[in-house]
């Protein structure tokens, strides 16, 4: 069978398929062991890019009975699970919980289907101003005059309405439980009704939540509700970045999928390109999935570094990780200090960037005193250039995105010293 080169390397996509889902095996144990837990919900966080929506479908799939990453699991459920799963991806139209419950009984692709009623808003407006009112239209089973089944229209509240639907769903017998997948919930402006959507499901241990969103701790996603902190404690699952050998494990992947095209990656760009990915499998997908469409257009069968480096140049020249570009292009502005500067702090190791270290490395390297560099890094701080970097405690930085610190430090320079640099110096300085 042809192999479909554009899809070997998906960087757009969670990973949803068990046999091309490479390494993570504690985190896969983890969120099977919280599944089985009864009780316990689950809360999938850490930074973008590494990972946490691609173990949410694993998770549907471990609790969905699929046989393939079952297989994988050190802690296999004792019977096959039989969930009914609802993935919803927030997005902007979701601005508290009680969108998102609306969402979750209206939609077809989450439990509108499988419940004996209509659910519609009762108040218009935004749903940061609307009440937890809602109207169901409960279908009567008899027909009328018109073939239409006769349906009565009742005010209730929108949790009742919720925690209604999962009690019916349950009675009908024709799943082992109900499995809520909430990716992205870090979107969700006010998550003050936390609580009550836990609890709507009452004390039923078929009833399972899973919360996935960036969050350097669970509790950036649930603060201030440590009523249910009990209830995720052991559930927490945090998605560190890859190790070189899981990063690896994706190339062995798409070279199994290669075989017959014998096309491969060399060592050398396979190094090359772990190293700037710095633990996010979305470079390796993205660099992967270009190298290959380079490879296959100039006639290659093997992929080298140089040719790797070309396609990254090549990315940042076209726009295509077009959300970390824009960042950049913001940051740096039309300065090559200030983009040295950044490039400087994305090429520390560490997570939180002291500059007591990195300060030095940058006066030596372009003949600054340190008050210089603290101003530059000062606009990097600013939403005038997107407030990329943050300050975590005195002479301590982060960036707010590991993402785009991983894509500061490989994309290469966009400008090069000249006198204009010199003509900035003397402005900032002055």
């Amino acid at each position: 069978m042809p192999v479909d080169i554009m899809n070997v390397f998906t960087p757009a996509l969670a990973i949803g398929d068990p046999a091309r889902f490479a390494g993570r095996q504690e985190q896969l144990d983890a969120v099977s062991i919280a599944l089985q837990s009864e009780g316990t919900q689950i809360v999938i966080y850490g930074n973008r890019g590494v990972g946490k929506s691609s173990l949410a479908r694993q998770l549907a799939a471990i609790a969905q009975g699929d046989q393939t990453v079952i297989d994988r699991l050190n802690f296999k459920p004792p019977t096959t699970p039989d969930y009914l799963v609802i993935n919803i991806e927030c997005d902007d139209s979701v601005l508290d919980l009680r969108a998102l419950i609306l969402r979750l009984l209206t939609d077809d692709d989450a439990l509108a289907p499988w419940i004996p009623f209509k659910v519609e808003k009762t108040t218009a407006g935004s749903e940061l101003g609307a009440s937890l009112n809602v109207k169901v239209l409960a279908i009567s089973g008899k027909l009328t005059n018109s073939d239409t089944l006769e349906r009565e229209a009742v005010e209730q509240d929108l949790y009742s309405t919720f925690g209604n639907a999962i009690a019916h769903i349950l009675s009908t017998g024709v799943v082992s439980g109900i499995l809520f997948i909430i990716d992205e919930v870090d979107r969700i402006r006010n998550r003050d009704d936390l609580p009550s959507v836990v609890r709507a499901r009452g004390a039923d241990p078929r009833v399972k939540f899973a919360l996935v969103g960036v969050g350097t701790t669970p509790q950036e996603l649930i603060a201030g509700h440590e009523s249910i902190v009990r209830q995720i404690s052991d559930g927490c699952v945090e998605m560190p970045p890859m190790s070189a050998v899981e990063l690896r494990a994706i190339f062995d992947n798409a070279h199994q999928a290669l075989i017959e095209e014998d096309i491969a990656f060399g060592d050398d760009a396979q190094d090359w390109i772990i190293e700037i990915a710095k633990g996010h499998p979305y470079y390796v997908h993205l660099l992967g999935k270009h190298c290959l469409i380079r490879a296959v257009s100039i006639g290659e069968r093997l992929i080298t570094e140089a040719l790797a480096r070309d396609v990254l140049a090549e990315i940042a020249n076209k726009g295509t990780a077009k959300v970390q570009e824009a960042a950049y292009l913001k940051a740096i502005g039309h300065s090559f200090v200030r983009e040295f500067v950044l490039k400087a702090f994305a090429e520390e190791e560490r997570d939180e960037i002291n500059t007591s270290i990195v300060y030095p490395k940058i006066s030596s390297a372009r003949n600054m005193d340190t008050g210089t560099v603290s101003v530059y890094v000062g606009h990097l701080v600013s939403d005038k250039f997107g407030g990329v970097l943050e300050k975590t405690r005195e002479r301590h930085y982060r960036f707010k995105d590991s993402l785009f610190k991983a894509y500061a430090a490989a994309r290469p320079f966009q400008y090069t010293p000249d006198k204009l640099e010199q003509d900035e110096h003397e402005a900032i300085t002055s």
